[in-house]
């Protein structure tokens, strides 16, 4: 058993399982400056983690991810002098982007334990990893998308299929864990109090098999949908949503 504490993110392995929590409990763990930053890192930790087989990744307190923090995130926060062509290239896709490939390409298989809110970048996380298990009750979707404008992960549509996925990014409408497990954007739900055993159990059965087949395996997949054109998606969604950082946004409605 190993742990590590980031500023913003707890780190455990325990029986061949590494868990990432995010622990931004009074922010509905929102993406901001440092919790993103402490992703790299913990991801970082997590790949050289001899101990950790399969990584988990949730949220402490009421929600897995409520997505960027609008006050304070590299996404949301424009530098000083305000967004220009060459800064949004270098803030986003080295700040935000990357962090979209580092998760779905990570050598290691990776499981979002999803409850309470996972929405907008909160629902990017889960979408990225391999494996997400969400509360039957937990709320998914992409409200962040009603000021319109391109959003930045090209798996909604490869995932959902056309209809569904523009009925989420078109109406920034939340659905439910269970509906999302019936649509695809989670792989199962469970009831909320059965989560953390299902996870455990799905991740302690993963974690048996051999390191070197699960890396294998993953690298197959991947290059499965790198030859249909997923890495030009991921590259093409990123710039399309920093272009939006050009163009005039209504102004957002405080809850």
């Amino acid at each position: 058993m190993s742990s590590k504490e980031f500023e913003t993110i707890l780190y455990e392995s325990k029986d061949k399982i590494g868990y990432i929590t995010l622990n931004i409990p009074r922010r509905h763990n929102a993406l901001s400056f440092q919790l993103l930053d402490d992703i790299d890192a913990a991801f970082d930790y997590a790949e050289e983690d001899k101990n950790a087989n399969v990584i988990v990744l949730k949220g402490n307190g009421k929600s897995f991810c409520s997505g960027f923090d609008n006050d304070a995130s590299y996404y949301r926060t424009p530098p000083e002098g305000g967004w220009n062509y060459l800064n949004s290239y270098e803030i986003l896709n080295k700040k935000v982007y990357a962090k979209y490939t580092r998760i779905w390409d990570f050598p290691k298989p990776t499981i979002a334990q999803v409850h309470g809110y996972c929405r907008d970048a909160g629902c990017y996380l889960q979408l990225c990893c391999d494996i997400s298990v969400a509360a039957d009750d937990a709320l998914l979707g992409h409200p962040a998308q009603l000021w319109g404008g391109s959003q930045s992960l090209p798996l909604w549509q490869f995932y959902l299929g056309v209809k569904k996925a523009r009925y989420l990014l078109m109406s920034g409408r939340l659905i439910t864990g269970k509906v999302a497990a019936d649509w695809g954007l989670v792989s199962i739900s469970v009831p909320r109090e059965n989560l953390d055993e299902e996870v455990t159990k799905l991740a302690s059965e993963m974690a048996e098999v051999p390191r070197p087949g699960y890396l294998h395996n993953k690298i197959a997949l991947n290059t499965d949908l790198k030859i249909r054109g997923i890495n030009a998606l991921f590259d093409y969604y990123g710039q399309m949503n920093r272009y939006g950082r050009f163009i005039n946004r209504p102004p957002e409605k405080k809850e």
